[in-house]
């Protein structure tokens, strides 16, 4: 029996009457109305509108009927005859987010609860992209016409929220053991967004307009260099106030770990000193509260989980023209800048951020160490400069 031909066709309207065309094999386009048909002896079935699917449609229908000319049967919802049955991309996106969450584990060891919620929410642009896809329709023209819904999406997403987007869509479909969307995800970029610290005069007129616990919450961000996550789990014990140092630690119990797998980092913690004069304020803040109790715990002495809203809001009410632009962030940036202007080495600015890389460290420094004027200085007026 000879193979069936396969044709592709559009709905379209014309002169006021909807209409078929046969679609051109290559650049096919997204109609504003109307969708794609595939076509085959008599028959009609319709492949959709996006023309990425359209044509995974084309090709699988193809192969379906030069399967069966050739003596095959085909079972109901199989690829092929005995094959296995169709997986759609939302069934498996959620599976897949099933087994993060499998990953967490109660100690907060293993993936951490954020992450997954953020696998979950960029997934969601994909899901919502073509709901009644199958898996095995995801091929690279599926992929690109992904890209471009995000490019076109509503919302205006920004660079960065697309590149994150393919992100989680290509790790999801490598585990998948599909690379589709592997060489598209390195087409894609976004540009760096810079990290300003904080001047002198943006320092003294915030710390001014603070009450006394705000100031001891934002010099906390600014002496610690900690994230928010991180502040927001220190708890007292974890003050080594006999020391000046404070020891940022996991919290397996509260389901709470730290970045730095390779380092070790993520089971030990890290130690970052402290000024005394801090430490001794500290100490009064502390004064009396049980040891595992929150450092900086909300309103009902759980986590804290509004530091950016309440910078914002001092930095607006102290009438800095710059308070949209303030955030938690900036205060981590400003301790390590000040901390490499005054000749503290770069490694060990790297271990008080928490960086498992040197190269992190000098590109959030926005330094290259040898070219810095600091070490410049050093190698000038240093034992080898007699030398020269």
């Amino acid at each position: 029996m000879a193979n069936v031909k396969v044709s592709l066709y559009q709905s379209t309207k014309a002169a006021g009457k909807w209409t078929f065309r046969r679609a051109p094999e290559q650049r096919l386009r997204l109609l504003s109305v109307g969708g794609y048909y595939i076509r085959f002896g008599t028959r009609m079935e319709p492949a959709g509108r996006d023309p990425a699917v359209a044509m995974a449609a084309l090709r699988r229908k193809q192969a379906e009927l030069n399967f069966v000319a050739n003596g095959g049967e085909l079972k109901p919802d199989d690829t092929q005859a005995e094959g296995p049955k169709r997986v759609r991309v939302v069934a498996a996106v959620k599976e897949y987010l099933a087994d993060c969450r499998d990953r967490q584990g109660k100690s907060g060891y293993g993936l951490a609860g954020r992450t997954v919620e953020a696998y979950e929410y960029r997934l969601g642009y994909f899901t919502a992209f073509r709901p009644d896809a199958y898996l095995d329709e995801i091929d690279a023209a599926f992929v690109r016409a992904f890209r471009r819904h995000l490019r076109e999406h509503p919302d205006d997403l920004s660079d960065r929220s697309c590149h994150n987007a393919m992100q989680a869509v290509s790790t999801f479909l490598i585990k998948n053991n599909n690379m589709a969307a592997k060489p598209i995800l390195r087409e894609m970029s976004f540009p760096p967004k810079p990290v300003i610290p904080y001047s002198d005069f943006e320092m003294t007129t915030f710390f001014a307009a603070c009450t006394d616990e705000e100031s001891v919450i934002f010099k906390f961000f600014l002496h610690s260099m900690a994230r928010e996550r991180e502040a927001a789990f220190t708890e007292v014990r974890d003050l080594l106030l006999d020391r000046n140092v404070l020891h940022i630690s996991p919290k397996p119990d509260k389901g709470f770990r730290l970045k730095g797998k390779r380092s070790g980092q993520a089971k030990n913690g890290r130690r970052v000193p402290l000024p005394a004069a801090y430490v001794a304020t500290l100490r009064e803040f502390c004064k009396d509260k049980p040891s595992r109790a929150l450092l900086f715990p909300n309103g009902e002495g759980g986590i804290e989980n509004h530091f950016l809203r309440r910078c914002k809001a001092i930095a607006k009410r102290a009438g800095l023209v710059t308070w949209k632009q303030f955030d938690l962030h900036h205060w981590r940036k400003t301790g390590a800048t000040r901390h490499h202007e005054s000749g503290v080495s770069v490694r060990k600015i790297q271990a008080w951020l928490g960086h498992e890389s040197l190269e992190v460290t000098l590109e959030y420094l926005g330094v290259e160490d040898a070219a810095d004027a600091h070490s410049q200085e050093q190698v000038n007026s240093g034992a080898l400069a007699a030398f020269v």
